[in-house]
């Protein structure tokens, strides 16, 4: 079984020294040793030369692979299909690699590992380094056999030809390659990648591996105890820390008592901390120092949220358009319009950040679980003012965060307390840390508006949404420790249109300023949070269409398939209403909202198109008339997503984000009074348990021919529609507002209700 090498600070050169010898052990918690800390300590810390060979991957003696890997593990088993992917190229078996992940003095900087790429953007790198260093042990095996080139064969890491066979450990093992491949630098949402050399990789049709689903390679330890997650790391001469939270968000430092027995109080600022040799002593000095703080009320009431959302400066911009939306909407024989909206939520990872900073006088080390070692090691570099080659991160897997949670700003924490300190700190939040000081995924508005002709075709379409933006980093999330790293901000639109509308718009409000503490601003700090921006767009656009189905007495499925201008989208529709029983109508059914039954049912349709994967979603839902609740029974996914490396992992990953997201849009809401996150817990904050979670049924249509696109992300878009659509089927009435709570969704049935009672009243009246 491959294996994730337990790395510190491996570099190439030091895995060749060990080569053929080199032992992995595992503990827990994990304790490095002097040597280790100090050797990491130093600085200047190694640049990694993307254009060798030598740099992505070493062969020892043995013939163990070892591929160096600038993306990281989020939870979803990527590193497993890149190693699928350097496997197959090299024809070695799985359980000949191991990887080194997202350190920065080891690996390559292949960029962030978000917004579903480290296949994508990760992959064709890696696919082409290993088809390099194959050609270049065929070249290096034809010269030991004495035979062409082109009449040597490779199974299993062994190389025959001519009737003889020689391995790649003796070919290669402990000696560099030498090999230098053409890289360039796709930015920093990308990275690093090898666009070509004289290997010349595998065409589909060829492979063994890829598209088969081998076992995870880090599930093993997981089960066992023996993996090292970032929580488990200890250094010598590390003491624990925690950050004092302030009275209010905006709350300025007045003073403090005295430090408890045991404890030092560190202090920069705003920002205060206290740090113990033991962990627990740190907790307790936390929670009982004695600190005044100023008032601070500057938070819209949140029933005011949408209006303040609205009012907020923001830039304007047309994100896309085609056509005259006015002149269609005009002339069109129906016009229907409505406002949709999203609430803040939190990532509210289950395991809490964490990290540990070794802070000297003019370099750092910092272990953490980040989503990008390169970025967090510019701005710790930043922060602490000194060269970013002098700053070196060293990955180890921690809470998965399906977007900028908490660490980055854990570790920013750990490294403001490292500073002060003069020692190496490990700071690990409290859950209400996780909870209430996480970046969030920001509220979003949207209104729509569309045209229909005669025979029930959209003819205009416009959406205009309200949508903030979302931080590059998310040092800031916690008690705006990060306003020292230089923060931008980026917001809009994401998603392209799916449908071919003849006239249409997609507008977008970017309030740049949601972060601001103050009048203009917000205050509750917004990152990314899985499918950012498209999660919210799609359950407004998805939801919209079926009004506009509904209105021009249209199937759905139907509906969609007429406006549809892509044929991969058009086959993965059929196939997922196809297995989803669907059944042809007009939504909602016919007495949906006056039926006697208590529980209604219904099934809703919902699509998108995020980073190239397509995906189709049909929900079955139950609704409690009496109490609003509603439950998902059972989902239909479709997914294509071009070639898929390992298909159990993309359906594993599928289900788990469908899972997740239906949560957010049945439950996941963050709560606030006017100076605090008020849900701060998971009483507060609750989540789907597994009581409720839906039966799920995956549908993959692999297309091979294509490069392979993101997982990640894009099942969730669909999901809040689906369901919306569903519970509209199933009683008649439209929820536009997320979360679909059971006291939302009775109001508005109670409503609806009413409304259709005094309409009957009339019509009695009038006959």
């Amino acid at each position: 079984m491959s294996n994730l090498l337990d790395e510190k600070e491996t570099s190439r050169l030091s895995f060749l020294k060990a080569s053929g010898a080199l032992v992995i052990a595992f503990s827990l918690p994990l304790k490095l040793g002097v040597g280790a800390v100090e050797a990491a300590a130093k600085g200047p810390f190694a640049v990694v030369d993307a254009t060798k060979i030598d740099s992505w991957l070493a062969i020892d003696a043995q013939g163990m692979v070892t591929i160096f890997m600038g993306k990281v593990e989020l939870g979803m088993g990527a590193t497993t299909a890149l190693a699928q992917i350097v496997a197959e190229e090299l024809d070695v078996s799985m359980d000949n690699v191991k990887l080194v992940i997202g350190s920065t003095a080891s690996t390559p900087n292949q960029g962030p590992t978000w917004g579903s790429n480290a296949i994508a953007t990760g992959g064709p790198a890696l696919r082409q380094v290993a088809a390099d260093a194959r050609y270049a042990l065929l070249e290096l095996a034809a010269g030991h056999l004495k035979a062409p080139m082109n009449g040597l064969s490779v199974k299993n890491g062994v190389v025959t030809g001519k009737g003889q066979s020689v391995s790649y450990g003796t070919l290669i093992g402990g000696k560099n390659f030498g090999v230098t491949v053409p890289a360039k630098d796709f930015g920093p949402y990308a990275g690093v990648s090898v666009t070509g050399g004289k290997g010349k990789p595998k065409k589909p049709s060829q492979y063994t591996l890829v598209g088969t689903s081998p076992a995870r390679v880090d599930i093993p330890d997981k089960v066992t105890g023996k993996f090292t997650f970032v929580h488990d790391v200890r250094i010598p001469g590390m003491v624990h820390g925690r950050v004092v939270r302030p009275k209010g968000i905006g709350s300025q430092l007045i003073s403090h008592g005295p430090a408890p027995k045991g404890v030092q109080v560190l202090k920069q600022n705003n920002f205060l901390g206290v740090i113990s040799d033991d962990e627990w002593t740190a907790v307790q000095a936390a929670q009982n120092l004695k600190v005044k703080w100023s008032d601070w009320a500057g938070l819209p009431l949140q029933a005011d949220l949408n209006t303040t959302l609205r009012g907020m400066s923001s830039t304007y911009k047309v994100n896309d358009s085609k056509g005259s939306v006015g002149t269609a909407l005009a002339a069109a024989k129906t016009t229907i319009q409505a406002s949709y909206s999203t609430p803040i939520e939190s990532h509210a990872s289950l395991g809490p950040s964490c990290a540990i900073a070794d802070v000297k006088a003019n370099s750092a080390t910092v272990w953490a679980g980040t989503q990008d070692p390169v970025l967090l090691q510019a701005n710790v570099a930043q922060y602490l003012g000194i060269p970013q080659a002098n700053v070196s991160i060293i990955w180890y897997e921690a809470a998965g965060c399906y977007g900028r949670n908490g660490q980055d700003p854990a570790a920013l924490d750990a490294v403001i307390m490292s500073k002060l300190a003069g020692k190496p700190v490990r700071v690990q939040w409290m859950r209400w840390d996780e909870h209430g000081w996480d970046p969030k995924g920001p509220a979003t508005l949207h209104d729509l508006v569309g045209g229909l002709d005669a025979k029930g075709n959209i003819v205009a379409w416009h959406h205009e949404g309200w949508i903030p933006s979302m931080f590059d980093t998310t040092f800031i999330g916690t008690v705006l420790a990060g306003k020292q790293v230089g923060l931008t901000a980026t917001g809009g639109w994401d998603g392209p249109m799916v449908y071919d509308f003849a006239n249409y718009d997609q507008i977008a409000h970017s309030e740049a300023d949601i972060s601001t503490i103050g009048s203009d601003g917000l205050g509750i700090i917004s990152a990314w949070l899985r499918s950012p921006a498209q999660y919210q767009i799609t359950f407004a656009m998805e939801s919209f269409i079926d009004e506009l189905a509904s209105a021009g007495g249209v199937d759905p499925v139907q509906f969609r398939m007429n406006h549809i201008k892509y044929p991969r989208m058009i086959a993965l529709l059929k196939a997922v209403t196809k297995q989803a029983g669907w059944k042809t109508r007009v939504s909602p059914q016919k007495g949906a909202l006056t039926a006697k039954a208590n529980i209604a049912t219904g099934q809703g349709v919902a699509l998108s198109l995020r980073s190239g994967t397509y995906n189709v979603l049909v929900a079955e839902v139950q609704v409690n008339r009496s109490t609003g609740k509603i439950n998902v029974t059972r989902w239909v996914v479709g997914q294509d997503n071009g070639l898929t490396i390992n298909p159990r992992a993309v359906k594993l990953t599928m289900e788990a984000g469908v899972t997740q997201t239906t949560s957010r849009a049945l439950m996941e809401e963050v709560t606030f009074d006017q100076s605090n996150v008020t849900s701060t817990d998971w009483s507060t904050y609750p989540i789907l348990t597994f009581n409720d979670a839906p039966v799920i049924e995956t549908i993959l249509i692999d297309h091979p021919e294509v490069p392979s696109s993101g997982a990640g992300e894009p099942a969730c878009c669909p999901v809040a529609a689906a369901i919306s659509n569903a519970v509209f089927d199933a009683i008649g009435v439209r929820i536009r507002d997320l979360p679909m709570k059971p006291a939302s969704v009775k109001a508005a049935l109670d409503q609806a209700l009413k409304m259709e009672k005094a309409q009957q009243l009339q019509k009695g009246q009038r006959a």
